[in-house]
């Protein structure tokens, strides 16, 4: 015992040794679980990336499934203004016409903003000495614009026909109410197509041919 302590080692009794030797391995068994976790929070992390990538490139797919631009918003989403439009009224006593300026909801689209200005023009004029061309009730069903041949068909609601009060210079005051009011403020219309309830009619009150389309520009 004497020898042991002054040589400066360790007695090399093998029981004293196995403590040593059991101590290593319970290390590695502690790192073992650290390393383990952090795998898997690199695994989930990296799924989740892969995931979140899959789902973007999904989207931009089924809106080109769908014909629609995915840099540009869809309906609904844009935001509304206010579109400064002119209304073609007749004078009370049949000498002339008279315009408005009003102010309609627009979010930019032609077609919604041609509805929009014809339900408005049905609700006749807020000046005085004007007054509506259209039958009372009259309202605009639809309206489409086609940008390739700027053509315009409009479909108004059954008063259009069954209330108006007849005679060549009332059909004419209605046609130019509407038909300069189109070309006003959609002045690249060449032509628009007069539909009552989806479907054509010979004429209002039997006088001016609904038949074909007019060019609004002659109206002016």
């Amino acid at each position: 015992m004497t020898d042991e302590r002054k040589s400066g080692h360790e007695p090399t009794d093998p029981g004293r040794r196995r403590p040593s030797v059991r101590r290593g391995p319970s290390r590695r068994r502690g790192a073992a679980p650290g390393l383990v976790a952090l795998l898997l929070i690199v695994i989930v992390l990296a799924v989740g990336w892969l995931y979140w990538q899959g789902g973007q490139g999904g989207d931009d797919e089924s809106a080109a499934d769908f014909g629609v631009d995915a840099a540009v918003p869809v309906a609904g989403s844009s935001a509304a203004g206010d579109r400064a439009v002119m209304l073609v009224f007749p004078e009370w006593d049949a000498s002339g016409f008279v315009t408005e300026q009003r102010q309609i909801p627009s979010r930019d689209r032609p077609g919604e903003d041609l509805l929009g200005l014809m339900n408005v023009l049905c609700d006749g004029p807020s000046i005085s000495g004007a007054i509506s061309a259209l039958p009372t009730g009259t309202r605009a069903l639809a309206a489409f614009l086609s940008p390739d041949d700027q053509s315009v068909v409009l479909d108004f609601s059954l008063e259009l026909v069954t209330g108006h009060p007849g005679g060549s210079a009332a059909e004419t005051a209605t046609l130019t109410s509407i038909l300069r009011t189109v070309a006003l403020n959609f002045p690249g219309t060449r032509s628009c197509l007069i539909l009552v309830e989806g479907a054509q009619v010979e004429t209002l009150a039997g006088h001016i041919d609904l038949v074909r389309p007019f060019d609004p520009r002659r109206w002016l």
